[in-house]
């Protein structure tokens, strides 16, 4: 828990400020958790897991109602926020959301309310062929068609706006504990060939005009759902930079999914350099309090990965979220660095290496290193810095002092002051 966010918090509720202002942990690190996954929000072991960070994303579905709750759906969820905040009171929670795609499986009565509105709209994306199209078959999903296109329906929505409302009206609207809405897949182009303009002829994603309106979509998604939540922060989970003209400066934070850890991370596929390139552009691009999620995936006993991951996090200003890859989005592991609080940065996000190709970055108590090379690295450490004590990893955290230091290659390491 953040005590200066607490009281930050604290002030803004006094003179009327809006909570966006002063949303961010003022203090390192920062910690953010992705549980859209296994739905058991009722656990009370699990509540507390989620508590201990500084940002939380839940995944309820419609009706979402566990055994022994006698509350309506919106009053059982709002008991898990209620309860998450109850623990720890400067937690920003948010509601998962998406645009581009819904369920087509008729047995999903969770999704049946976004079903009928699309067949009755004509509002999937479908083919030349008259057919509905889909990105990936891996979640059932059936891609929407939310361009300028489509025709609006009876109130003059189109499923942008339609569907602002009606996830406001499920979620948002009876839980005012809500923080964020977290808008999934906000994707540079769409990544089907398609009937885009209702036509019947396909189009690319790359088409100019189609790569506009795709735009567009995105963002009258975003004004309805400012115009119903005014206080709400919008987060992204992008593939993207948010740079483009349309997009630059509309979202308040965006997450990175798997910067590192899979075969499709651009850590992997482009480098360590590249990936801090966007981790430093996507910042730009948003707007206040520029909350970014620097998401990586890996086994929960590889300490190693951890340490080059949530190192090269500390280098910005980000929130580290670390997936356990045998769990997925339904855990919120902690490591033995989260416990040695750095307090506030002493330096800006470096933009060259310290020394010897290491990074650097200080903060009031302590200093984080990061070695991205493919070789080991030997630097002298100024006296007074300490390895962290901790039993994950006791080899490398033995509390002991440091003089010399080698990082292995792809590795970090927190100091204490």
């Amino acid at each position: 828990m953040k005590s200066s966010l607490i009281r930050a918090l604290l002030v803004a509720g006094i003179f009327g400020l809006p909570v966006a202002a002063v949303a961010a942990a003022t203090t390192f690190p920062r910690l953010m958790s992705m549980n859209i996954g296994a739905k058991n929000y009722e656990d009370e072991r699990y509540l507390q897991d989620m508590a201990r960070m500084d940002i939380v994303i839940l995944g309820f579905y419609r009706g979402w109602q566990p055994q022994g709750y006698a509350d309506s759906p919106s009053k059982a969820m709002r008991r898990v926020v209620r309860e998450i905040k109850s623990l720890n009171p400067a937690i920003l929670i948010g509601q998962y959301t998406i645009l581009n795609e819904a369920y087509g499986n008729p047995n999903d009565v969770a999704s049946k309310d976004l079903r009928d509105k699309l067949d009755a709209n004509n509002w999937w994306l479908l083919n030349a062929a008259g057919r509905k199209v889909q990105w990936t078959a891996e979640y059932s999903a059936w891609e929407t068609n939310f361009t300028h296109w489509t025709r609006p329906d009876a109130e003059g929505n189109r499923w942008p706006q339609w569907l602002a409302e009606r996830n406001y009206t499920v979620f948002f609207r009876d839980i005012p504990e809500f923080d964020i809405v977290f808008l999934d897949n906000v994707m540079s182009n769409s990544r089907v060939t398609a009937s885009f303009k209702a036509d019947g002829r396909n189009a690319s994603a790359l088409d100019p005009e189609i790569l506009a309106a795709h735009r567009e979509g995105h963002v009258e998604y975003w004004n309805r759902i400012r115009k119903l939540q005014p206080k709400a922060l919008l987060i992204g989970n992008t593939d993207n930079d948010l740079g483009n003209a349309q997009w630059r400066n509309q979202l308040d934070g965006a997450f990175l999914e798997a910067l590192m850890g899979e075969h499709w991370s651009i850590e992997r596929r482009e480098g360590w350099g590249k990936m801090m390139e966007r981790y430093r552009a996507v910042s730009q691009n948003t707007r206040q309090p520029r909350i970014i999620g620097f998401n990586v995936a890996g086994a929960v006993d590889d300490y190693r990965f951890f340490r080059y991951a949530y190192t090269s996090c500390l280098l910005d200003d980000g929130y580290f979220s670390y997936t356990d890859k045998a769990r997925g989005y339904s855990s919120a592991p902690w490591f033995d660095e989260y416990d040695h609080k750095l307090g506030s940065a002493l330096s800006a996000p470096p933009a060259a290496a310290w020394k010897a190709g290491i990074w650097r970055r200080d903060f009031q108590n302590g200093v984080v290193l990061v070695n991205p090379g493919a070789e080991s690295r030997r630097v002298t450490i100024e006296p007074g810095l300490r390895r962290l004590a901790g039993k994950q990893d006791a080899a490398v955290n033995n509390g002991s002092a440091v003089g010399e230091l080698t990082l292995g290659p792809r590795d970090g390491i927190v100091l204490r002051r």
